[in-house]
């Protein structure tokens, strides 16, 4: 880290101790652009960390870039309905035709609470399931952890009242068998089921047909509502998302991530065309237009069918450098993969999903990263965390990548025999 990362990081620690402890273990992002990020002393690095999956298009992607200059000319204001967040009503219906209506929300976390309540109007209910390795966000329901056997949950973070944590039953994500279990248990009370299809708050896990179907079937036979949490797969993994990809049929939807561009916070909230739903009148307030401005121009660039065709063919390669350097240098680094999101940990054993994070060496991948990152390459600080390619990186880009892996485990190779 340069001189000046660490002077801005020592003022941040009294002014901004929150940007100071991400900062640390990151970096303090002074500019981007394409698939770089560069630090305060402008060092650039080749960015997997993706935005936690928002830069789709690549830093400074100039249709996204135009559209942030229109909002800035136009003076439209926030606290308006506008024309544009219309027009991105119809470009996401045009996009994903199952779907209708749209409420296009300024953050994930209001789009969570509209979808929620909606749940709970509708069944009559309040109880929630969410599995183990569902992404977490800032919605207070989601930061829970197991307490036991039966998805009794306690608070995983400091703050969250016990009284919020009785609501809600954890299950262990991609278990069939244990989810219909706890289904047949709690279902007179439950309200929702919260699916992240790809379990990313433990990875990157493809879902299993079974899985999938029994989460959809009990859910359903139980009476309450499926929702499916697109904010990280939604249009990167296809144009139409885990629907998509994976066939999936919830009664509600929660988009945000990509859908901003990588410049904007946005949030949205959908419902199958086929289900006439209402969303209800205590709609949030309106989103900011340049949030929607750029959401428009993210659309309009994912009409082209070549972008979702790069993603895969520079997950692909990805994926086969690391699994052959893994190969070579005999390190157990298991690589998991969906589209363009990925994740990498060293285990000895296979981790085969959420539930194996505990075998992964941690103190293997702190040296990995570190040492990765001397070469050029901003991995996260601890594995298995999602990680993401954006349409800005090139093959020169992931060779990049894997040369700077190369020479890091040839460090660690080193280290090990001294």
């Amino acid at each position: 880290m340069g001189q000046r990362s660490e002077e801005l990081l020592s003022q941040a620690r009294t002014s901004a101790p929150l940007a100071a402890a991400r900062g640390a273990d990151g970096l303090l992002l002074a500019k981007a652009q394409g698939c770089r990020v560069f630090d305060a002393d402008n060092v650039a690095y080749i960015d997997l960390l993706g935005g936690g999956g928002t830069n789709l298009l690549g830093y400074g992607n100039q249709y996204v870039l135009d559209a942030v200059r229109k909002a800035t000319t136009t003076g439209l204001s926030v606290g308006f309905h506008t024309v544009p967040e219309i027009e991105l009503a119809d470009q996401l219906q045009a996009l994903l035709p199952a779907l209708s209506p749209w409420v296009i929300t300024s953050s994930e976390t209001e789009a969570w609470e509209l979808a929620l309540r909606w749940c709970r109007r509708r069944t009559g209910r309040q109880r929630l399931i969410v599995f183990d390795a569902n992404r977490r966000g800032a919605v207070e329901a989601f930061n829970l952890a197991p307490a036991g056997e039966r998805g009794i949950s306690h608070p995983d973070v400091a703050g969250v009242p016990p009284e919020l944590a009785r609501l809600v039953r954890v299950a262990p994500w991609g278990d069939a068998d244990a989810f219909v279990e706890m289904i047949g248990e709690t279902g007179v009370d439950v309200a929702a089921v919260v699916l992240d299809p790809i379990a990313t708050g433990g990875g990157v896990w493809a879902p299993s047909e079974e899985f999938l179907r029994a989460v959809e079937e009990h859910t359903r036979a139980a009476g309450a509502c499926l929702v499916l949490d697109e904010t990280v797969t939604g249009l990167r993994v296809a144009r139409g998302g885990a629907i998509e990809v994976f066939g999936i049929t919830p009664d509600v939807v929660v988009f945000g991530g990509a859908l901003g561009g990588g410049v904007a916070q946005i949030g949205a909230v959908s419902w199958p065309r086929t289900a006439a739903a209402v969303p209800g009148d205590e709609m949030p307030p309106p989103p900011p237009p340049l949030a929607v401005l750029a959401a428009s121009a993210t659309i309009s660039v994912l009409r082209n069918d070549a972008i979702h065709q790069r993603l895969e063919e520079r997950g692909a390669q990805l994926q086969a450098g690391v699994e052959a350097l893994s190969e070579r240098f005999a390190r157990p680094l298991r690589f998991s993969r969906v589209g363009s999101i990925f994740a990498c940990a060293f285990s000895k054993r296979p981790l085969a999903g959420p539930q194996g994070i505990s075998r992964a060496d941690a103190s293997a991948w702190t040296r990995f990263a570190r040492a990765t990152r001397e070469n050029g390459v901003l991995l996260p600080s601890r594995a298995p965390v999602a990680c993401f390619l954006s349409h800005a990186h090139g093959v020169k880009d992931v060779e990049q990548v894997l040369l700077a892996m190369e020479t890091a485990l040839k460090k660690m190779l080193k280290e090990d025999e001294a």
